[in-house]
């Protein structure tokens, strides 16, 4: 009589579970457009909370360097890790837009000077070309046709460029306030890293079943070692390519050889795609000081990536993402589909995780699979 009692209490739970579920969905797939937004809110409000446990993971390699060098027994060892870690990055970032500001004004200016001489240039081509070839009036009036409305368009531009300027300056300031907002962020996270993770493991612990907390301790752990290995490898061969960048170009008389590594040290912390942008905007950048230079820096560009994923890709970064090139390419497409750089740049440690986690399942299934089918064996040969 108990155990029926049990059955029943258990089957209405299970119907008010399914049809509180059923309301929910049914809630959601009405008004999931003001879903979507309130989501999209609070993803905007958190996010320095998600940029913060990226710069804490860069926070936490000069910040373990300072903490080795110190005396255990000084009683603020911590804490002046943590400002000597904090002033490393900050004056690694001064020192970065201190090379890249000057030449980059430098290029611009350069770029605007330049400009009537290409227009004249272009009007001298296209009244060469017309004189050769003997377009017809038709022709020539359609060209005039077209030349207008480039001028229409450049001007409808131009007098949209201030509001859009404005869009992008707020966009900047925005940007600089999270930044900021998630490297304090970031500094108290990595101090009181010890704290938090004994409060987060106790929530855990309180609410999860046993296996499933085992579980997720065991993601996490992996998860914090991939990403902690993959970003500082990629930060230190974003600097040993930055280097030899530096050195190349002033071997081949390359302009602009400061802004050049930094550039392409920066955009090498994106695996695949990283290095053909980097090389794309430094070529940009050299060819309205030379062509030639440029078409030089792009085969020596192409050469020292060939470089970099054959010789130092492996021994920097190691293992550390255990994907092939097929995942890896999957990996960073994806995430840059739907999360953009940033998903570019952390969708690779993610998906490794992920794919970790599948094959630990798949494997742990097959031996129990087998376990199975050998018990069985051994109870026919037992009967037999």
């Amino acid at each position: 009589m108990l155990g029926s009692t049990k059955v029943k209490q258990l089957t209405v739970k299970n119907v008010l579970l399914i049809i509180t579920y059923s309301v929910l969905l049914i809630f959601a797939l009405i008004n999931y457009q003001p879903i979507l937004a309130f989501i999209g809110k609070i993803l905007d409000l958190i996010s320095p909370f998600f940029i913060a446990v990226g710069i804490a993971y860069v926070f936490n390699i000069p910040l373990k360097f300072y903490l080795n060098k110190l005396p255990e027994q000084m009683k603020y060892r911590k804490a002046l890790a943590a400002v000597l870690a904090l002033v490393t990055i900050l004056l690694i970032f001064f020192v970065i837009i201190r090379i890249i500001a000057p030449q980059l004004q430098e290029s611009i200016g350069m770029l605007i000077d330049n400009v009537p001489g290409y227009i004249e240039k272009s009007n001298e081509f296209i009244n060469k070309l017309t004189a050769e070839f003997e377009f017809s009036e038709e022709m020539l009036t359609q060209i005039n046709n077209l030349i207008g409305e480039a001028s229409k368009w450049l001007m409808s531009f131009a007098t949209d460029l201030l509001p859009r300027l404005l869009a992008i300056g707020k966009g900047v300031t925005n940007g600089i306030m999270n930044l900021f907002l998630a490297l304090i962020i970031a500094v108290y996270m990595t101090v009181s890293k010890e704290k938090l993770l004994n409060q987060l493991k106790n929530v855990l612990y309180a609410f999860l079943p046993e296996p499933v907390n085992s579980y997720v301790n065991h993601a996490a752990t992996m998860a914090n070692s991939t990403f902690s290995s993959f970003i500082s490898g990629q930060l230190v061969e974003a600097v040993i390519i930055g280097v030899l960048c530096y050195i190349g170009c002033l071997v081949l008389k390359i302009p602009y050889a400061p802004i050049l590594a930094v550039v392409i040290g920066c955009t090498n912390i994106i695996p695949i795609f990283g290095p053909i942008i980097g090389t794309f905007v430094c070529a940009v950048l050299i060819v309205f000081v030379s062509p030639i230079k440029a078409v030089i820096f792009i085969v020596f560009g192409i050469c020292l990536q060939q470089f970099e994923s054959n010789l130092i890709y492996h021994k920097v970064v190691g293992t550390s993402v255990g994907l092939s090139g097929l995942w890896v390419l999957f990996a960073i497409t994806l995430g840059g589909g739907l999360f953009g750089l940033m998903g570019m740049l952390l969708g690779l440690p993610t998906f490794a995780v992920l794919y970790r986690l599948c094959g630990d399942e798949v494997a742990r299934r097959i031996a129990l699979k087998k376990a199975k089918k050998a018990d069985a064996s051994a109870m026919i040969e037992q009967t037999e």
